[in-house]
């Protein structure tokens, strides 16, 4: 039998419906995003699709920004656990090694439609929720891409003199600009292959130079 810790009480009834009612109400939101877009997406409207009144979508949520934010703060937290998990098994060629990050975060559009995620780029660029959460997951894709370059440069794959830092955070620019480029599942493709292509571009330079062979005797 497993007793509850003194410090973490079960959940009572009515915190599990609480629970409850706020994935309700994200489910509806998400599907009238994927479905209308955000900006033809209401507050009555996320309230309906749920079942519940809308004054009980503004208890739980500020404004459909708001909304927008939390639904792009949990898809991004599942990509950054996988990223995290990536780190732990990542293989020995710098190149592969990013690569293999970049295709966990091209994921981003597997969670909703790309129309959805032009308007969330959009939206990020005033102060706000939005610009709160992209500026949040900005970070932890440049924590994660520096990580990869640490270790690989650790390891001598890479220049010792390489700021990986910059480095990362040249990638992270580069990735931005994917984002923008994918704007149907159509050039999608495209996008991505001319990113990793830049990327490859990126470490010739960034390698470190092959060490001469020692002389036969």
């Amino acid at each position: 039998m497993v007793l509850s810790s003194p410090t973490s009480p079960m959940p009572t009834l009515r915190d599990r419906q609480k629970r409850q009612r706020r994935t309700d109400m994200l489910n509806a939101a998400r599907s009238l995003f994927v479905e209308h877009g955000y900006s033809r997406t209401t507050m009555d409207g996320i309230a309906e699709r749920a079942g519940v009144g809308v004054a009980t979508v503004y208890t739980y949520f500020t404004n459909k920004e708001g909304v927008f934010a939390e639904l792009a703060r949990m898809d991004m937290s599942e990509l950054q656990a996988e990223g995290e998990a990536k780190l732990r098994q990542l293989p020995g060629d710098p190149v592969a090694a990013v690569l293999s990050l970049l295709d966990i975060y091209a994921r981003a559009h597997e969670f909703v439609s790309y129309e959805v995620m032009k308007e969330f780029t959009i939206g990020a660029r005033t102060s706000g929720p939005l610009r709160e959460v992209a500026h949040w997951i900005t970070e932890w894709k440049l924590e994660q891409l520096t990580a990869a370059l640490t270790r690989a440069q650790h390891a001598g794959a890479l220049a010792p003199e390489l700021p990986v830092r910059d480095a990362a955070q040249t990638i992270s620019d580069l990735l931005d600009r994917y984002y923008e480029r994918a704007t149907s599942e159509e050039n999608n493709r495209r996008a991505l292959d001319l990113l990793k292509r830049c990327v490859r571009l990126l470490f010739e330079d960034w390698r470190a130079p092959a060490q001469p062979s020692p002389r036969s005797a």
